[in-house]
């Protein structure tokens, strides 16, 4: 959609227009309204001023741009002059005049009806502004297309069964912004340096938001840098007028709720890490309507929200207005405004004890790292309409803390310092109680009522949870790393709206509540407890919790019911002692995707899951044990015959990754090969593992390290039939070395096939029919791409890991073939193989078209990954081999052999067949 020169000389206008015209789309029939959302000041007329001015208004047989809608709507004379405005563009009378509101909306309409039309209401707010103009949106002409400028989303709802759409202008780039500042900063297009840094800050300060970018600029134009530096300070304290009054019309029209909820954010809760629930929990207990409010502050673009209805946010320019708009409260009394924020106000308040009743929130957070000292005693007293407290790196120098507001919904003071609460504190509509690292001998009061968020991480001084039942509302309760904590009381199993409970890092954690009966549990975590001395019984099915990390000589007889815990993903379990022995309940776990063992688990046998045996006596599965598991993970097996039995019974086909490390595992058995999603396998040291009898073609990645009694011939030949004839080598072609470390087989975006192992030059097998010593290989291929393995030799180095690259070329055009990054013992000599399959080798050329006879040149480069330009010497290649599956013209190849070439690929090559030549 061509612009004219005026509309194209606006910075990143062409773009917006672009995706408005996506959704306005003049190909389809039907009669669709785009709103162009978004906060004051972001650019949605001169957007829509550029669409009506573009080419795209001329598929139109009448348009109309209607400016300042909200303005002259707030008389009935000046519905009438918009209405006029409206008709003279759509009316083939440019001098209409209209008597009144009814017979304006009568004479639109029915030109509506005949006419395909463009229609633009810029700063529209509300709906009696559009049926002002528009009667109610039916009876339009086919194609006719309403565009709407507006701050309130809402107003695109259907009307009539229109197609409605919603743009959302963003801010500009930071490309952008700084094109658009420089237009008026600097007219002449010429930034002397030393401003440069000044406006970066300029730049960072506007957000993105073209009006703060516009009236910045022309009001620092032709300044000196000096005026610069203190412009940007005084920006920071007193916004320009011109910016603030634009984005202040929506908030001045907000009702009483939203006006303290909107401040609340801007004062409070932005750049503060809470949830979107957690900040409306807290709003309701200061008593407002956080869910009606927030909604209508988003549908306004005063405030945004995540995709995952987490996060809340607001532009920083609109948190700067909802600061000014507290400051002007009392300008130079600061212990009079409703909120605090600045650092050095608030610290002023509590240190010259000035609070008033007036103070609804407090954040003390020094802007550097280090501790500050501050007295604070009893200056809390003054402020009995505190609703949200936070205090951070502050170190109260003085005697306990003696009074905090009992009206509080939310405190949050990080190192608390006094050992107990004040005596007085009922905090009725507390909600929040963030207070990691504090001091309390006894954190929990029993007038916490309403308490439902609680951080106690990593309190030295608690030893005990206590009876919580008058705390029912508790939903997420953090006690990760509290190293002195023994004892839970049984009330805490009992806590029904409990989502969230940590207990990681307790490790003198011993006694946890007899029963659980939470029905809103999702997250436990007990990592780290080693101590507890009993698991909980679960008294009934719990659906929510779905990863538990359980390890302790407790494991050793988990209670029957464990299996309860149905909604269970993730399973992590390790015995420190001795044999352990899981429940039969073990196998109403059927939705675990993950589960790692770590000791010996004995598996129940002859157990029935849903009237079907599990296994025979034999040790054969009728049904398998877990049938989503995906993720297997066995360490310190001891015991054999679990082990197959885990590995017989327990593996569905569903299984992708397995590993197993330091156990008495002897074979890996055929019976792996039938899981067909199985792509990782990692085994190490495992000294008693001797054969690999299986692998499934999915196979994608081999790491066996430490096994010393596998045999090599038992790894290769199990190599799944869908590898290439080049890597599905038989035993008589293997000459490799008999100790290795096997490292990954996995597909990646080069090669679909590659695995490294120990070896030197002698070590490349001789079924590679093309070798050569030093770092570059030459032959031919006839008229098909062919399928080329590779093999590439390192010599001793004292380098641990580099970058590999591998490039082929074919007549001069070049590809890279291989990439990776490789990390080895340099101790030994190293190869590296990898494979294009046909399909892969022709998708690599796809442009290039094959003569009989093509030339074919191979080289491999080495260099350091953190410094490419390092003059040390790279890890050298002594020697290359490749396999090419040939189809290539007939031809004598003794003409073209090679004097390198393996003995026994000489008298395999006597005679004419139809393999490439190498140059």
């Amino acid at each position: 959609m061509p612009a004219n020169v005026a509309t194209m000389q606006l910075v990143g206008i062409n773009s917006r227009i672009k995706a408005v015209a996506k959704l306005l789309d003049i190909e389809s029939n039907d009669v669709r309204i785009v709103g162009i959302t978004g906060l004051g000041g972001i650019g949605k007329t001169t957007i829509a001023k550029a669409i009506y001015n573009s080419s795209f208004s001329n598929h139109f047989k009448a348009k109309s741009f209607v400016e300042n809608v909200r303005e002259w709507s707030k008389t009935e004379e000046g519905k009438i002059r918009l209405q006029e405005a409206l008709l003279k563009g759509i009316s083939e009378d440019k001098n209409l005049r209209v008597s009144t509101i009814y017979e304006g909306i009568t004479r639109i309409n029915r030109i509506l009806r005949l006419k395909k039309v463009l229609i633009i209401l810029d700063d529209v707010d509300n709906v009696d502004q559009i049926e002002t103009l528009l009667g109610q949106c039916e009876g339009f002409a086919f194609g006719s297309r309403i565009i709407l400028t507006t701050r309130y989303k809402s107003l695109l709802v259907n009307r009539n069964g229109l197609s409605t759409y919603d743009y959302g202008v963003k801010e500009l780039d930071e490309d952008e912004a700084i094109e658009i500042f420089r237009k008026h900063a600097f007219p002449r297009n010429e930034v002397p340096e030393d401003y440069l840094e000044l406006e970066k800050q300029a730049i960072s300060y506007a957000k993105g938001l073209p009006l703060a970018l516009k009236v910045m600029g022309r009001d620092l134009c032709e300044k000196t840098i000096h005026e610069w530096d203190d412009a940007l300070d005084c920006y920071k304290k007193n916004p320009p007028k011109d910016i603030q009054n634009i984005l202040k019309r929506s908030y001045e029209g907000l009702p009483e709720n939203e006006k303290n909820i909107f401040l609340d954010i801007a004062c409070f809760f932005k750049g503060y890490d809470m949830s979107y629930n957690m900040i409306k929990d807290v709003l309701k207990a200061c008593g407002l309507n956080p869910v009606y409010g927030i909604r209508n502050l988003i549908d306004k673009c005063l405030l945004t929200i995540d995709q995952d209805n987490y996060y809340l946010s607001m532009h920083d320019l609109l948190q700067q207005m909802g600061m000014d708009i507290v400051r002007q409260e009392a300008p130079l009394k600061p212990e009079e405004r409703s909120r605090l924020r600045c650092y050095k106000e608030a610290l002023d308040v509590l240190t010259e004890d000035m609070g008033s009743d007036k103070i609804r929130s407090i954040i003390l957070w020094p802007p550097k790292s280090e501790q500050v000292k501050v007295q604070i005693k009893a200056q809390f007293c003054k402020m009995k309409n505190l609703r949200l407290l936070l205090i951070r790196n502050v170190h109260c120098c003085n005697g306990p803390l003696e009074c905090l507001p009992n009206g509080l919904s939310l405190l949050d003071w990080r190192e608390y310092p006094f050992s107990s609460w004040p005596s007085n504190f009922f905090p009725k509509k507390l909600i929040v109680l963030n207070m990691p690292l504090n001091q309390l001998k006894e954190p929990f009061k029993q007038n916490f009522v309403s308490v439902t968020y609680v951080d106690f991480r990593w309190c030295k001084l608690m030893m005990k949870i206590p009876d919580l039942s008058m705390t029912p509302n508790i939903t997420l309760l953090k006690l990760e790393g509290c190293k002195n904590l023994v004892e839970i009381d049984d009330s805490v199993g009992r806590l029904d709206k409990l989502k969230v409970w940590d207990l990681g890092s307790c490790d003198k954690l011993e006694t946890l509540p007899n029963c659980l009966t939470m029905k809103s549990l999702k997250s436990f975590n007990l990592e780290g407890c080693e101590r507890i001395k009993k698991f909980p019984n679960i008294l009934h099915e719990m659906k929510g919790v779905e990863y538990l990390d359980l390890q302790g000589n407790y494991t050793n007889e988990l209670p029957p019911s464990f299996g309860n815990l149905i909604g269970l993903k993730g399973l992590t379990i390790s015995s420190n002692s001795g044999k352990a022995h899981l429940p039969g309940s073990i196998y109403n776990l059927q939705h675990i995707e993950s589960l790692e063992l770590t000791g010996d688990f004995i598996f129940p046998k002859n157990v029935e899951i849903d009237r079907q045996p599990v296994c025979n006596p034999l040790g054969c599965s009728s049904k398998y044990v877990f049938p989503m598991l995906k993720r297997l993970r066995l360490f310190r097996y001891e015991i054999c015959s679990e082990i197959e039995f885990i590995l017989n019974c327990c593996c569905p086909l569903t299984l992708e990754e397995l590993e197993i490390h330091r156990s008495k595992v002897l074979t890996l058995p055929k019976s792996m090969s039938r899981c067909e999603r199985l792509h990782k396998l990692i085994i190490r040291y495992c000294n008693k593992l001797r054969e690999i009898l299986g692998l499934p073609h999915s196979i994608r990645r081999v790491e066996v390290e430490g096994c010393r009694l596998l045999d090599l011939q038992s790894f290769f030949q199990p190599l799944p039939p869908n590898l290439p004839p080049c890597l599905g080598v038989t035993s008589h072609m293997i000459m490799l070395p008999r100790s290795f470390t096997m490292l990954p087989i996995w597909q990646n975006r080069l090669c679909e096939y590659s695995f490294e192992l120990i070896g030197d030059e002698n070590d490349i097998p001789n079924w590679f029919n093309h070798q050569r010593d030093g770092n570059l290989i030459e032959f031919s291929i006839g008229p098909e791409f062919p399928t080329i393995a590779l093999c590439v030799a390192f010599g001793i180095q004292d380098y641990r890991d580099f970058d590999y690259c591998v490039f082929v070329s074919i007549n001069g055009s070049e590809r890279m073939f291989e990439r990776k990054f490789i990390e080895i013992d340099w101790s030994f000599g190293h190869l590296c193989f990898s494979c294009r399959p046909q399909s892969s080798f022709q998708e690599l050329f796809r442009d290039l078209q094959l003569t009989d006879r093509n030339h074919v040149q191979i080289h491999c480069e080495t260099a350091f990954p953190h410094d490419p330009s390092s003059k040390e010497i790279a890890p050298i290649v002594k020697r290359i081999g490749v396999h090419v599956e040939c189809n290539c013209i007939s031809q004598d190849i003794n003409r073209h052999r090679s004097s390198s070439v393996a003995q026994p690929l000489k008298k395999r090559n006597k005679t004419k067949k139809n393999y490439c030549c190498i140059e």
